[in-house]
């Protein structure tokens, strides 16, 4: 685990160092009345303290000679990682409800590994509820797809 330790720290550290040079290209504020960049800039600032702690708490570890992706273990991570981007792709075109749906369905299947019933009363349900969440009670206009 140490590797995915060093590695994890290294990410966050960037993902850190990034947002935290975003921030700076808004409003800061005071400390009483804090500007649009005061929160992503001291969430930045926590993050990157950290993953300094995560990556100096390795060093005095030492190396380890642990697999990085030990056999048979990157398949799963992969089909999630890949079903993420699909969706992001199929969201415009199938619409929110179908493409979440959908979503849901080859998630638990493929990475959860439940029964069929299961699988299809959570994605209805979580589908559902985030359609009501979001473009019922928030309004927030989502792609209706095809649908349309």
């Amino acid at each position: 685990m140490e590797k995915w330790d060093r590695v994890t720290g290294y990410i966050l550290l960037l993902i850190g160092v990034i947002t935290a040079w975003s921030s700076t290209h808004l409003a800061m504020g005071k400390l009483k009345h804090p500007g649009p960049g005061f929160l992503p800039f001291s969430l930045a600032c926590l993050l990157i303290a950290l993953s300094l702690a995560l990556i100096i708490s390795q060093w005095k570890k030492g190396d380890a000679e642990a697999s990085f992706w030990p056999e048979g273990t990157w398949r799963r991570p992969l089909l999630g990682v890949g079903a993420f981007i699909l969706y992001a792709f199929l969201i415009e075109y199938a619409g929110f409800l179908i493409t979440t749906f959908v979503f849901l369905v080859l998630w638990l299947w493929v990475i959860e590994k439940i029964n069929w019933f299961r699988i299809m009363a959570v994605s209805v349900a979580v589908t559902v509820v985030l359609y009501l969440i979001f473009g019922y009670f928030l309004e927030v206009p989502l792609p209706a797809g095809f649908l349309e």
